[in-house]
């Protein structure tokens, strides 16, 4: 098998299972600020998570295959989307990765966070409407392959639900809530679902058509 096709496959499982990883990493600490080994494991986590979603969003894009007019334009600015959320969450949990290695508690990280915001734009391009705009992109992105036909209906459908019971529970309830786990369990699935195609079949490359048309990954905020 092609090592590329080998990488889009794993991104489909790798991704949400490290988005799920990462915060089952963080219960040691209740999802507290506090520097030391379970943050910088979670964060590493989720680091190397969101580069596979990156990796998994352009195997989407060679799903959709061969498009014209207006869902070519559709398809290329989810994925545009979709991109840009995964370099906020890459900045983001760079960041977070910093302030671990580098803060001797919780509220010399809290400090270093309110620097770093402090910049022009960086609230909202990397911690705010940056970091979400990924699953806002997979959610559009999984909607426009089902109306295409090249993935299934319930895989995009569960996708959907996923994304939905995670920001539900982490606008309600908080990023601690058990709920949030469920989201992000439901996102695994939906995820494997659209990685198989419209027929659910083994193989993503030949569906997704890795290697021959396949084009060129906001996860859990820092406090």
């Amino acid at each position: 098998m092609n090592p590329a096709n080998r990488l889009a496959q794993a991104s489909f499982t790798a991704g949400p299972a490290a988005l799920l990883g990462g915060w089952l990493l963080m219960r040691p600490i209740d999802g507290d600020l506090v520097p030391g080994p379970w943050w910088t494991a979670a964060h590493a986590v989720w680091l190397a998570g969101f580069v596979m979603f990156g990796v998994m969003t352009a195997a989407l894009r060679g799903v959709a295959g061969p498009v014209t007019g207006g869902w070519r334009v559709a398809v290329d600015a989810a994925v545009g989307a979709a991109m840009i959320g995964v370099a906020a969450n890459v900045v983001q949990l760079a960041i977070d990765l910093y302030a671990g290695f580098t803060a001797v508690d919780g509220a010399a990280m809290r400090a270093l966070f309110e620097r770093v915001k402090g910049y022009p734009g960086v609230e909202t391009l990397v911690y705010s409407a940056g970091a979400t705009l990924f699953f806002a992109a997979l959610v559009a992105l999984a909607l426009i392959l089902a109306a295409l036909r090249r993935v299934t209906f319930v895989g995009a459908g569960v996708t959907v639900v996923g994304v939905a019971v995670m920001a539900v529970a982490t606008f309600q309830t908080g990023r601690d809530a058990a709920l949030v786990a469920v989201g992000m369990a439901l996102i695994w699935l939906g995820v494997l679902l659209l990685g198989r195609g419209p027929d659910a079949g083994p193989s993503l490359g030949s569906s997704a058509g890795i290697g021959t048309n396949s084009a060129g990954i906001a996860g859990p905020q820092a406090p």
